[in-house]
């Protein structure tokens, strides 16, 4: 009988350390009921059990931390950019190292980054690279210019991938990263996405300063080539669209042709009658007008409809409307969710009557949770018409009685803003302001 109660308290003894230790690793007590199930009797399973649970347990921790590391990243995000159209906020968390890297196009971003994980974070160290400047994968190659009449830019780095806009040749671009054969770039409207590395021509700071102080024409017929003699007849070395920049060779003139070079190098030859100097094109183009506007726009008309496109190839309805007003001599922002907050509100709370030509017509509706969706944009053309892409680049008319009444659009028109004598800022601008083209 003695026996049995000195091995009962001997078993309890034993009991009340192995919980001691477990306690001091400061486990849970799922973790301890965990650990014990695992082979009182036993020493070594014990140990071996003790050991495994900490383990885990240290994992679940880290996991834990870095869920919340997460959270506030996804709250900083939130904070200091305002569309990820239009800026870069992406994260890698590694939990074992306790470790981030962040990049970003902001430096607002950035710093509001560091100082958050530097107060409320120290455990964590953070790593930000602030896009493409400090990107040493592009060897100081960050800038860049479309080389071809339209280049594709993605949504993800993929030929499958949704075409979101496109650029023109000559435009600039930032070249923020590589991933494969691809190329994330911030297009000069400030709109992001993927292409081709062979669509854009690379090139340093000081290659670029020279690009900007060289002289350089701007293509404005819908269409056209470059050829490869000062001659109709040559074989075209590229194709043409409306707001295609070159380099004028040298200022070299033949007969009808100006000589020119692509943004990757070639050497061709374009009709003067469909061209004019870049510079002098500008000047022109400093203030809006709505009647050039409106000209600019009906010259599309018949154009198809295509998702993602902002050439004369093929536009969608907020592409038509960024091609009218670059043609003019400026910047808007892409989509209709983001040009619809620029410029000056019409009130149309008396109908129509405010409304002036040139200004945007915003087609939506407001969904289920009280938010507005902006779905399709056109230029009002006065009298009750508009000009949009729908199908293809065609007139219609708010008017019901009207032959070419659009009903469904009628029906859903949200609201109106006015761009022509509305304040410039970042996004409205004249392009000769648009740091793009500007000497850096």
């Amino acid at each position: 009988m003695r026996a049995k109660q000195k091995k009962k308290n001997e078993k309890n003894s034993t009991l009340r350390r192995r919980v001691a230790t477990l306690r001091r690793r400061t486990l849970t007590i799922a973790a301890i009921l965990t650990a014990l199930g695992g082979g009182f009797d036993d020493e070594k399973t014990f140990d071996k059990g003790v050991s495994a649970v900490a383990i885990a347990n240290d994992a679940a921790s880290l996991k834990s931390e870095a869920e919340a590391v997460e959270r506030r990243l996804v709250e900083l995000r939130k904070e200091t950019i305002n569309d990820l159209r239009l800026n870069v906020f992406a994260w890698q968390i590694d939990e074992k190292s306790q470790k981030v890297r962040l990049e970003t196009t902001l430096e607002t971003a950035r710093d509001a980054v560091r100082k958050t994980f530097a107060s409320e974070l120290p455990k964590w160290r953070v790593e930000t690279v602030l896009l493409p400047e400090e990107n040493a994968e592009l060897d100081g190659r960050f800038f860049g210019w479309a080389n071809f009449s339209t280049i594709q830019i993605r949504k993800e780095p993929r030929y499958s991938a949704e075409l979101t806009t496109q650029s023109r040749m000559g435009t600039p671009v930032r070249i923020l990263k590589r991933n494969g054969g691809w190329l994330l770039i911030q297009n000069a409207d400030g709109y992001l996405g993927y292409t081709t590395s062979g669509s854009v021509q690379a090139a340093t700071r000081d290659e670029f300063n020279r690009w900007v102080n060289a002289k350089k024409l701007i293509w404005l017929d819908a269409f056209g080539s470059i050829y490869s003699e000062p001659s109709e007849n040559s074989s075209p070395i590229s194709d043409l669209t409306a707001g295609n920049i070159t380099v004028w060779k040298n200022e070299e003139t033949s007969g009808d042709f100006y000589r020119v070079e692509t943004p990757d190098g070639r050497l061709g030859w374009i009709r003067k009658s469909g061209a004019t100097e870049w510079s002098a094109w500008l000047d022109v183009n400093k203030e809006l007008s709505a009647e050039r506007l409106i000209a600019t726009a009906k010259r599309f008309l018949g154009t198809p409809y295509v998702w993602g496109g902002t050439s004369a190839k093929g536009v969608d309805c907020s592409g038509l409307t960024s091609l009218a007003f670059y043609l003019n001599g400026f910047d808007i922002l892409r989509d209709v969710s983001l040009l619809q907050g620029e410029g000056v509100e019409v009130d149309l709370t008396q109908g129509r009557s405010a409304l002036k030509p040139g200004d945007l017509l915003i087609f939506g509706s407001k969904r289920n949770d009280g938010s507005t969706y902006y779905r399709h944009v056109a230029i009002y053309l006065g009298d009750d018409r508009f000009i949009h892409s729908a199908t293809s680049v065609r007139i219609n008319s708010l008017n019901p009685d009207a032959l070419d009444f659009d009903k469904y659009n009628a029906s859903q028109l949200i609201k109106a803003v006015r761009y022509v004598g509305a304040p410039r800022d970042d996004y409205f601008r004249w392009i000769g302001d648009n740091p793009f083209y500007r000497a850096r």
